[in-house]
């Protein structure tokens, strides 16, 4: 027979409290994760949550990551997602749901991927869905359009190109394809509350738009984009909307109420002098970290040698300057924004990130502006079905 010191030295010991570990500790623990374990890690206990949010990986949190669509998907409805800090990691997401298989991704916005679910014999549909968490939200009906805009004399001769009627019948046209190269689809979603905004272009002359903040169950009409007017590109950093028009103009507005409020007194041009004649030309519209648009003008995008120029507004000489450098921020062509590259391992610097031929997913590269040329970020996507670029919230 044992003794009772023997049994009580091979009683395994207390199982250990991790939560009573201190915040230094816990903090080197969760530096040294990848991203998707440390995403992990917050959900142990209150207190690794508080000390994720003080981490050094958190302050550099808004690191660009390139998510992949293979042809595949179906196997696993998955997806691969390519962290540029951690190179030569390849994270996948799986049982992301039957639709996905189907669906195409059209914008991005943290963690959230704005879907267009489209087959021919059903009906189409977007929804949002976060490939970390799996949590998908649902939005309105396509067919729930509401296009019952009536316009002020002021409106019409501001805003408004073209007669109200028209716009409604064109407004109403049937869906094909809300992921074709003519349209455009923007997205924003609060991370806490779950509040959204999405809009989204039809025709090149309409803009619909749904918060789920306001309460919408439908698709509002935006009242202030004419016909023959109609869209270049638009890009919304927030609950702020700008948007450049096929008049070389840009129009600024604020959602965060129950409709969108101007911020411009009367939109404003856009003229710079071309320099190289002939030559195919794309103009898109940026934002910067601090909310100011920028103007980014490409030549021969469809050119191993193509050149970019982006443009600042002078309000002081009102004319829009060329920029020399982006300084230590990176502009995302992509999701029409700039983010800070400094310190930031794998991703470079005054540079801008662009897809191939005519922004689609052939391959991906950068454009340095200090040295004005092209170099591949990745060899080849020839195995995936589309690449969006995303600033995860991991």
């Amino acid at each position: 027979m044992r003794s009772p010191k023997l049994r009580k030295r091979e009683e395994p010991a207390a199982t250990a409290n991790w939560s009573n570990l201190c915040l230094d500790v816990i903090q080197v623990v969760l530096e040294k994760l990848s991203a998707t374990d440390f995403n992990r890690a917050k959900a142990v206990c209150s207190g690794w949550l508080s000390a994720s949010r003080q981490s050094v990986r958190k302050q550099n949190q808004n690191i660009p990551w390139l998510i992949l669509f293979p042809y595949e998907r179906s196997y696993g409805y998955s997806c691969r997602m390519l962290n540029p800090a951690e190179k030569g990691l390849v994270y996948r997401s799986r049982n992301l749901g039957v639709e996905f298989t189907q669906s195409r991704c059209i914008a991005t916005c943290g963690s959230w991927l704005l879907m267009f679910y489209f087959l021919r014999s059903q009906q189409r549909k977007l929804y949002i869905l976060n490939p970390l968490t799996r949590e998908r939200i649902n939005l309105p009906s396509l067919e729930s359009r509401k296009c019952d805009i009536v316009f002020s004399p002021q409106e019409v001769r501001r805003f408004c190109f073209g007669d109200q009627q028209s716009r409604r019948e064109s407004a109403l046209t049937e869906i094909t394809d809300l992921s074709s190269y003519d349209e455009k689809s923007v997205l924003w979603v609060d991370e806490r509350s779950k509040n959204y905004l999405v809009v989204w272009s039809h025709g090149g002359c309409c803009l619909f738009f749904s918060k789920k903040e306001g309460g919408d169950n439908v698709w509002r009409m935006f009242p202030y984009v004419g016909t023959y007017g109609g869209l270049r590109d638009f890009v919304c950093k927030g609950l702020i909307l700008y948007i450049y028009t096929k008049l070389s103009s840009i129009e600024i507005y604020d959602f965060s109420g129950d409709s969108p409020v101007a911020l411009t007194n009367a939109p404003y041009p856009f003229h710079c002098p071309t320099r190289f004649l002939p030559a195919f030309i794309i103009e898109r519209i940026a934002v910067t970290t601090s909310g100011e648009p920028l103007m980014v003008r490409i030549y021969d995008i469809h050119e191993a040698s193509c050149n970019f120029y982006v443009y600042k507004k002078n309000h002081a000489t009102n004319k829009w300057d060329e920029m020399a450098s982006l300084g230590d921020h990176a502009l995302i062509l992509d999701l029409g924004i700039t983010v800070s590259a400094k310190d930031v391992q794998g991703f470079k610097s005054n540079s801008i990130y662009f897809s191939g031929l005519s922004f689609g997913t052939d391959n991906i590269f950068i454009y340095s502006l200090a040295t004005h040329k092209v170099e591949p970020f990745m060899a080849s996507t020839n195995k995936f079905f589309d690449a969006r670029w995303f600033i995860p919230n991991v």
